[in-house]
């Protein structure tokens, strides 16, 4: 911070303006002292440029001297407005736009020095004339209560701290602070804010009022969510968004606006504390320090960002991870050999980032922040997803493409979302293994290679190769529910090959939507095709007469033929996963370990294929496995978000006999109809 000077040296524009000012007092109003007060005082002080100028009156009211100084002029590009600026509704101030010779426009705010009585249920005082002294006891902080007096050209430090506490770095009120805080409970914001902004300590007895529990009713009572939500933004706008958030959590202010904004919801009795102890053999941090030090990643990641992606950034690091908190997802699991130092079993939270997304709008909405609502809650949603490439060892790019074309069509960045991702895996402990940092700079190298071979920029959304128009008239339809499932397969055909030609889509799309499908369980039916599209159909009506001959051994020979020469295709991986599936659902003894081998290696690799996913974990759930339970839950939660239709469906075809985990069966059913 630098060096607090007294002597104030002004610019050519100010010395102007205070000369116009002096001019007007000694020619129309020579009993009158106007004096600079507020932020331009401070920061002159500190060596820092200000454009805002407000000036305090002492005999007469703001808007009959701005009509002096437009009467002086006697130019029409001075006037006055008679106003309720936007930072305070209720006093009434004037402005003056005054034109200088540099061809600037200065903007300038006229006041009379006042007192500020105020009543219990409301900050909106009354308002009586005042001595300047009783007008700097009545502002909220001592740096803020500085005059500088245009006749003497002298800095006026009435509380007798104000330049003081600039050279000492404090911040304090001018009268007592729990009285001045109950007055206008928004002052206590303005204290952290201003705190941060210069770095400055908060004077023990100022911050000990802060955390007065009795605040947090006058806070519900007489401060407005707007001014709540403006405050918290201008906190993360400043030189140390870092300190606001933490001085926000160490007030109590924090924890009282996420209850608050949770009422009535969900949430609301629900919600464990803040500084909840995660209990999971991935995370040696309680989850405010967890949160706080991907605030940090992410602070240090976008500092010399612009304004309002710093803030979006910043909301999204500080709420990805609120839905750990919310009760219902805490799932405690029994301690395994691979975690033996949680031997009395550990938490798991899998869900917790569309809870997360959830509980951002609410508090968002709360604080009437809502342009960034839906960015951070897609962003908090969506942070897993890299985690999820970053475990998948074999995830190509078409899983790296499909995830870029994604969160384009959920209008992110996908920078911003693997960004979002790193902070929070570089947060696990107060050391970042550096396994985990080679792994998410391999995973930052293969999304750049995934972009650069779809030839679009980086925030760019990815567009099909055939429109909704295009793909009717290839199919002869008109527009109806079919046609999701025609534009999701249009767009993995670029996933598959960004260089696909127009030709060749429409030859694909007519392969595989004309005619032939592949009969499900039930009624439901999977639409496949593969480059033999004679054989795979043949292949197909063999199936079906054997599962109705009840020749469940001769089916997997079917499908082991199927496997050895089209390994690679998209329906045979689909034919052999849902035929595998109800043979288990009929016989789980006549499990084939290499069919098995196969679809979990081909699942892994396109985990995006919501069909392979519903019935991979229908599988699971009827065979053991070496399968971890988060992993299954982790495919089961992403599954659930593409499709929970055609989820529910295979879970409910599982005869209940079967289900070896019904805990986790039911944990996952209910997921699924919380997604539809």
């Amino acid at each position: 911070m630098p060096k607090v000077n007294i002597n104030i040296q002004l610019t050519s524009d100010e010395k102007e303006i205070i000369s116009i000012l002096n001019d007007v007092v000694n020619k129309k109003a020579p009993n009158t002292t106007l004096r600079i007060v507020g932020g331009w005082v401070r920061d002159h002080l500190l060596g820092i440029h200000s454009n805002d100028i407000d000036i305090m009156i002492d005999n007469m009211k703001g808007e009959d001297f701005a009509k002096l100084v437009t009467e002086y002029l006697g130019s029409k590009s001075a006037h006055t407005i008679r106003s309720n600026p936007e930072k305070s509704k209720f006093i009434a101030t004037s402005k003056a736009f005054i034109p200088l010779s540099s061809g600037t426009i200065q903007e300038i705010d006229f006041a009379m020095a006042r007192q500020e009585v105020y009543h219990d249920n409301s900050r909106i005082p009354d308002i009586k004339i005042a001595t300047p002294e009783e007008d700097a006891m009545r502002r909220d902080l001592t740096i803020n209560a500085l005059f500088y007096n245009l006749k003497t050209r002298q800095i006026e430090d009435f509380t007798g701290k104000g330049i003081q506490d600039l050279i000492t770095n404090t911040i304090r009120t001018p009268q007592d602070p729990l009285k001045t805080f109950k007055e206008d409970p928004l002052r206590i914001l303005r204290c952290i804010r201003f705190s941060s902004k210069y770095n400055f300590s908060i004077d023990s007895q100022t911050y000990e009022a802060m955390k007065d529990p009795s605040l947090k009713e006058d806070i519900r009572k007489k401060v407005s969510k707007e001014r709540i939500g403006e405050e918290i933004k201008k906190m993360l706008k400043g030189a140390n968004p870092f300190n606001a958030i933490m001085l926000l959590k160490d007030t109590g202010l924090f924890s009282e606006l996420v209850n608050e904004a949770l009422k009535g919801s969900k949430y609301e009795g629900k919600m464990s504390d803040l500084d909840m102890n995660q209990d999971n053999p991935n995370h040696k941090l309680n989850l405010w320090e967890h949160s706080m030090q991907v605030v940090y990643n992410v602070i240090e990641k976008y500092k010399d960002t612009e304004e309002e992606k710093k803030i979006t950034m910043i909301l999204s690091a500080l709420f990805h991870d609120l839905g750990k908190l919310y009760k219902d997802i805490q799932i405690k699991k029994d301690s395994t050999d691979e975690y033996p130092s949680h031997d009395k079993g550990y938490m798991s939270y899998v869900g917790h980032e569309k809870e997360s997304a959830e509980i951002t709008k609410l508090i968002l909405k709360f604080l009437k922040l809502e342009p960034y609502i839906q960015q951070v809650s897609e962003l908090a949603r969506h942070h897993m997803e890299p985690h999820s490439l970053v475990r998948s060892d074999s995830a190509g790019q078409k899983a790296l493409r499909k995830f870029i074309r994604r969160c384009g069509e959920l209008s992110l960045n996908w920078l911003d979302v693997f960004n979002l991702a790193v902070a929070d895996a570089y947060s696990k402990s107060k050391d970042i293994d550096p396994s985990v940092i080679q792994d998410y700079k391999s995973l930052e190298s293969k999304l750049n290679e995934a972009l650069l071979s779809l030839s679009v920029k980086e925030n760019e959304k990815i567009k099909p190769i055939l429109d909704g128009n295009e793909i009717m008239n290839i199919l002869g339809i008109k527009p109806g529910p079919q046609m999701k499932d025609i534009t999701d397969f249009v767009k993995e055909l670029k996933d598959e090959n960004p260089d696909i030609s127009k030709e060749e889509a429409a030859a694909k799309v007519k392969e595989r939507f004309s005619n032939n499908v592949v009969k499900e369980a039930g009624n439901n039916k999977t639409k496949t095709s593969t480059c033999p599209q004679h054989l795979i159909h043949q292949k197909s009506e063999d199936v079906n007469n054997l599962f109705e001959k009840g020749k469940l051994y001769e089916i997997n020979s079917v499908l082991k033929e199927l496997i050895k020469e089209y390994s690679k295709s998209e329906q045979v991986a689909r034919l052999v996963t849902i035929c595998t599936f109800k043979i288990l659902c009929k016989d789980s003894s006549l499990k084939d370990i290499n069919i098995l081998q196969y679809i979990f290696d081909y699942a892994k690799e396109n985990f995006f294929d919501y069909i392979i996913g519903a019935y991979v974990i229908g599988i699971l759930l009827i065979i053991n496995t070496a399968t971890k339970e988060d992993v299954i839950l982790e495919v089961a939660q992403r599954t659930s978000k593409l499709s929970p239709g055609n989820f529910k469906f295979v879970l409910e075809s599982i005869p209940v006999h079967k289900i070896l985990n019904k805990k986790l069966y039911s944990t996952i059913l209910n997921m699924v109809k919380n997604n539809e």
